[in-house]
């Protein structure tokens, strides 16, 4: 939902035509999203729905094969120390 006063600022993040696969199963395809300044995201599905794999996109811990992420207008992996992540667990993944 846009307000009256909201301004066309570019997204904080955006997926175009975002597929992603691990081996030959495929988690993401054609992904199209933008999030833009002060708007709230959140990301739910099952177990095995691509919720950590987009969140790791975002990051620049994994690259897409076909389409483009990009944060804050640039390669995910040069905006990485400008984004925050809440785990739903309170464990530590040294991985991530």
């Amino acid at each position: 939902m846009k307000s009256g006063t909201e301004t066309s600022a570019a997204p904080i993040v955006r997926f175009s035509n975002v597929d992603f696969s691990y081996q030959r199963e495929t988690v993401l395809a054609g992904v199209n999203l933008d999030i833009a300044p002060r708007d709230f995201a959140w990301v739910v599905g099952p177990n095995g729905g691509g919720k950590t794999t987009l969140v790791k996109l975002i990051l620049g811990l994994l690259r897409p094969e076909r389409g483009s992420v990009q944060v804050f207008g640039t390669n995910p992996a040069n905006a990485r120390r400008r984004v925050g992540y809440m785990p739903q667990q309170a464990r530590l993944d040294l991985s991530f």
